[in-house]
């Protein structure tokens, strides 16, 4: 058996199983040390790739449409390439590091069951430098699906992953130095979870300098940054306050 699994053309897999499962002790040991760690993946994420403005809503399940009238099976619009496929795996709705568990879960076990198969039809199993890309490519729909059905079951407050889109018109506070034009600097901010966000901002007017502790509202998002004007309304307070 253990000849099975370091087998060349199954070691890619057994790796995947591997680090799943490492993975997977490291969420219980941060959860019980207090560690947000799956809050801070997510913030990584969704700040350094420039996700789709529009993330799904499930809406009606019975029917199979988004509450925003797109079908489940439609693609997300905006985005670079990336953050259009990461949108498609429902991250966004799925905790980033719950997304990679089902990858390489999904990935090692039909890797692993693909190669026994052949060796038992064919005799021989695919080496695994092909194997891999191969298999890589026919687990994504795999882990769509899987992933798709977490989204569905999964409590909305259960997850802290958001589209950055959801931050527009929010309140923030700079907290890393001055922002200028062409020089962003570091605001906070909270979402509806609750959960404090850190986004990098610079102002919406070029001449305009956005001084530290300055309470900022997000106007737009452009390549993963915001822009934002100094807060036109007394009444508003800073999200990350609430």
């Amino acid at each position: 058996m253990i000849e099975y699994f370091l087998a060349p053309g199954s070691v890619p897999f057994t790796v995947a199983l591997l680090v799943m499962a490492g993975l997977f002790v490291f969420e219980l040991v941060a959860l019980f040390k207090g560690f947000g760690i799956n809050e801070a993946v997510d913030d990584f994420i969704v700040s350094s790739v420039d996700m789709p403005d529009e993330v799904f809503d499930f809406g009606d399940l019975s029917t199979g449409e988004t509450a925003s009238g797109l079908e489940g099976s439609g693609s997300p619009d905006g985005g670079s390439m990336i953050g259009r496929l990461l949108a498609w795996l429902y991250i966004g709705r799925v905790p980033v590091l719950m997304v990679l568990v089902v990858f390489l879960m999904v990935f090692g076990l039909t890797g692993l069951i693909g190669q026994s198969i052949l060796r038992q039809t064919v005799g021989m199993a695919v080496p695994g430098v092909i194997a891999a890309p191969a298999v890589f490519f026919l687990t994504l729909p795999l882990v769509r699906w899987c992933t798709g059905g977490l989204a569905r079951i999964l409590p909305k407050e259960e997850t802290s992953a958001v589209s950055t889109a959801t931050f527009i018109g929010k309140t923030a506070v700079i907290v890393g130095g001055n922002a200028r034009h062409g020089l962003p600097a570091q605001a906070r901010l909270s979402d509806r979870f609750r959960t404090t966000h850190y986004v990098m901002v610079e102002p919406e007017e070029d001449d305009q300098v956005l001084e530290q502790g300055s309470l900022v509202l997000l106007v737009r998002r452009i390549n993963g940054r915001f822009t934002a004007i100094p807060n036109p309304n007394a009444a508003l307070v800073a999200e990350s306050d609430h």
